[in-house]
């Protein structure tokens, strides 16, 4: 075998490549436990499913457990009997990986299937395969990349029934997801439905390589048109991207590119001002909240930030993500090019909103929200002691009011009127749409719903 294994997406891992998040794979795979792989744009997330579904002995070193890929890009209309009859094209076009009985009857299945547009039918047939794989005792893990943006235009029909599925065969069927967010930080966490509880519980995190790995990618990459490079000239490569995949690949482009390559003095400035590395920076600003856009700035400009103003985990997910590491005194940027970007983004992250709980202050990052009206107030206390939770409008009406008030009286208008003069106070100006206090349409009555950490623009 060759010392680089060739993935789908054209790329090649070296042995050991990715050890962290196999390893924390293997160790969720060997509970039975569906796992949530989690990365920012340009991490690796989807190169490295589709390595782990060429060569399942980097997953397992059993026989008896099946990797299978399901593109639910595939899913063009959405409904429950294509999904299922997805779920058998997907196990026929692997097949060889299953004990041949169970291969024939894949085989079976999927020719008198493919056409059904019965759900019952269908669904009967995907039960069936499964019900022959646990007879040998044995395990299918379907693997779904981009999974949160599936599930933002899915119907819950097929959350549902993807959650049946599991729990129909508990010890026969496992999801790998991939997703740019952790389940609970998606911005609508509930469009995962059922399934919520079942990948929330087991996250890995896909960030940036070590250097090892790094230097290995290095090399590979430049030696595709035949150059080389050293050690201290990866090196520097390294430092500049912090090992983040999408940077370290935009980075080696533009050094094969260079027709005498010049000195490593001069990289970094030229680096900087790629429209390729500007645009790969974009993806993963666009995709932090406000408080992990803020937490960057802070750590950028030198500064710890105060323990108060942050949730518990924001900072050790930053270091997951492969956006910040661990230094002599706190956490500092990872990477030159991503502290450089932070420094002349257009727009910094406000940062999280809290509440002080021995004065009752509202802060947003480290400065006090200020220029709040009573009920302005009374709404926004009442939204950071009650965050994620979807409210309705009259929910909101019976908590923010004073008592005594005429609920009734109280229109659609004037509550909007107050949650406008929140928003005027803490969104940024520079963003499309609201990212704390967002508009929850086509549930009940329709209300609100208030991210603390601001979500994501993308």
């Amino acid at each position: 075998m060759s010392d680089y294994l060739e993935p789908s997406g054209g790329g090649r891992f070296p042995p050991g490549f990715r050890q962290e998040v196999l390893g924390c794979l293997r160790q969720w795979l060997a509970m039975r436990a569906s796992v949530s792989l989690v990365g920012l744009p340009g991490a690796g997330k989807s190169n490295l499913l589709q390595y782990i579904y060429q060569n399942p002995e980097s997953l397992t070193g059993q026989q008896t457990v099946v990797l299978v890929t399901l593109d639910l890009n595939h899913l063009v209309d959405g409904q429950p009997t294509t999904l299922y009859r997805l779920v058998l094209r997907a196990c026929y076009h692997v097949r060889s990986r299953f004990p041949q009985d169970v291969a024939d009857l894949v085989a079976q299945l999927y020719e008198s299937h493919k056409a059904t547009t019965d759900l019952f039918l269908a669904q009967t047939a995907v039960y069936d395969l499964l019900a022959a794989v646990a007879q040998q005792r044995g395990l299918v893990v379907l693997i779904l990349d981009q999974f949160d943006r599936f599930c933002r235009r899915a119907e819950p029909e097929l959350t549902l029934c993807l959650r049946a599925l599991r729990d129909g065969f508990k010890d026969t069927t496992l999801y790998i997801v991939g997703m740019r967010q952790a389940p609970l930080r998606m911005a609508e966490p509930e469009l995962l439905g059922e399934l919520l509880q079942l990948l929330d519980t087991h996250v890995c995190w896909v960030g940036a390589m070590s250097w090892a790995d790094s230097f290995a990618f290095v090399k590979q990459e430049v030696g595709r048109v035949a150059q080389a490079v050293t050690e201290a000239e990866a090196a520097h490569l390294f430092s500049f991207t912090g090992g983040y995949p999408s940077l370290l690949k935009a980075a080696c482009a533009w050094l094969v590119r260079q027709p005498e390559r010049p000195s490593v003095e001069t990289w970094f400035d030229a680096l900087r001002l790629q429209p390729t590395i500007k645009n790969r920076l974009g993806e993963i600003w666009r995709a932090l909240t406000q408080e992990e856009q803020w937490l960057l700035a802070e750590l950028s400009g030198g500064a710890q930030p105060d323990p108060a103003s942050i949730s518990p985990e924001a900072m050790t997910q930053m270091v997951q993500r492969g956006l910040c590491q661990h230094a002599d005194h706190g956490c500092q940027v990872r990477g030159d090019l991503l502290a450089d970007y932070v420094q002349t983004a257009v727009q910094h992250g406000l940062g999280r909103i809290w509440r002080d709980s021995k004065s009752g202050v509202l802060y947003q990052g480290t400065q006090r929200v200020v220029g709040l009206r009573p009920l302005e107030e009374a709404l926004l206390t009442f939204l950071v002691q009650n965050p994620y939770k979807p409210h309705t409008k009259t929910a909101l009406i019976q908590a923010v009011w004073p008592e005594g008030t005429h609920i009734v009286g109280v229109t659609d208008d004037s509550l909007y009127q107050v949650v406008r003069g929140v928003r005027q106070k803490i969104e940024p100006k520079t963003a499309e749409s609201p990212v704390y206090l967002v508009t929850k349409r086509g549930v009940d009555e329709g209300g609100y719903q208030f991210f603390p950490e601001g979500s994501p623009e993308s």
